[in-house]
């Protein structure tokens, strides 16, 4: 569902990205210019689809004490990225990208569901886990390659 959604996304940049740069070397004069256009967007390519999917799994630390986890690198980063990611990282005992997804979890509910958590006092009430469910998980489970426990 939203990981082939996310592949079709990167396919269609590496389209755009293609077109772009051949239309740039019909115009250069310099035909090592549109190379490097083409290289730099397939380089950029590549390490978007390094990024997407699978960076959890196979770690179990990320699901120990996940919600205390999250609100204490939330509290202690104000929720920020790339702050809380790294924080997540240490804390969980994960690589850097699996931190980088928890991360961007814990600003994403910062950013669209913080008021409903009531600044962190009720993350487990329904109205604050619907908003995370609504808003943040599906970015989290394209990230990861796991859902949120």
């Amino acid at each position: 569902g939203r990981a082939m959604a996310r592949i079709c996304a990167v396919t269609l940049f590496v389209c755009f990205a293609a077109a772009a740069a051949s239309q740039e070397a019909g115009n250069a004069t310099d035909a090592t210019q549109a190379k490097a256009s083409l290289r730099g967007a397939a380089d950029a390519t590549v390490a978007l689809a390094a990024t997407t999917g699978g960076a959890c799994v196979g770690q179990s630390g990320w699901k120990h004490d996940f919600s205390q986890g999250l609100l204490s690198c939330g509290r202690r980063t104000g929720g920020a990225m790339p702050a809380a990611g790294q924080c997540m990282k240490d804390l969980q005992g994960v690589s850097e990208s699996c931190g980088t997804c928890l991360g961007d979890l814990i600003q994403c509910a910062r950013d669209s569901c913080v008021k409903v958590c009531c600044y962190g006092s009720c993350p487990t009430s329904s109205v604050c886990r619907d908003c995370n469910q609504a808003h943040c998980n599906g970015a989290f489970s394209a990230c990861a390659g796991e859902n949120p426990p």
